[in-house]
């Protein structure tokens, strides 16, 4: 029988019995629910904020243990911001499609305050990068779509964990 499992299955027990956190504590500070601003736009880009407030009130409840709340009600505020966007192509086509390859990308700022307090809890930016493919059907509708929920993800994962 091998001692790797052993050893393993000991040192991650032994993290645990040290007291080593993992995640970022939100619960035992005392919060459970958090109110969401709805995310602003530094972009000239338009309704994308609107995409990704809407995802963010899908994702949060679904992936953490947060409660969404109104801001009265809420433990937390978190507060988004869209600061860049940019569409890149990946390979050049021809006249008739000029982009078979692309690229959407997007980057966010996000901030978790204690509401009592005013207290920062948590601060990122965060990156993410969709790509879309002409020829088998995808374009820049689709890759925006996987782009915000991909972000939404992403912020919920921070707010869950040390990430």
């Amino acid at each position: 029988m091998s001692r790797k499992p052993w050893i393993a299955a000991l040192g991650s027990l032994a993290l645990v019995a040290c007291g080593y956190p993992f995640g970022t504590g939100l619960p035992q500070r005392g919060v459970r629910t958090v109110h969401l601003v709805v995310v602003g736009n530094d972009t000239f880009r338009q309704r994308l904020e609107v995409d990704l407030s809407r995802a963010l009130a899908r994702e949060l409840p679904a992936t953490t243990d947060l409660r969404l709340a109104s801001a009265a009600d809420a433990d937390a505020v978190l507060e988004v911001r869209l600061k860049q966007d940019r569409e890149r192509t990946l390979v050049t086509g021809s006249r008739q499609d000029p982009v078979r390859e692309g690229a959407f990308e997007a980057a966010v700022h996000m901030r978790l305050c204690a509401r009592q307090s005013g207290e920062v809890l948590i601060e990122r930016d965060l990156l993410d990068r969709a790509e879309f493919r002409n020829p088998i059907g995808e374009d820049l509708t689709s890759a925006r779509k996987e782009l915000v929920d991909d972000l939404a993800r992403k912020i919920a994962l921070a707010l869950e964990t040390a990430f």
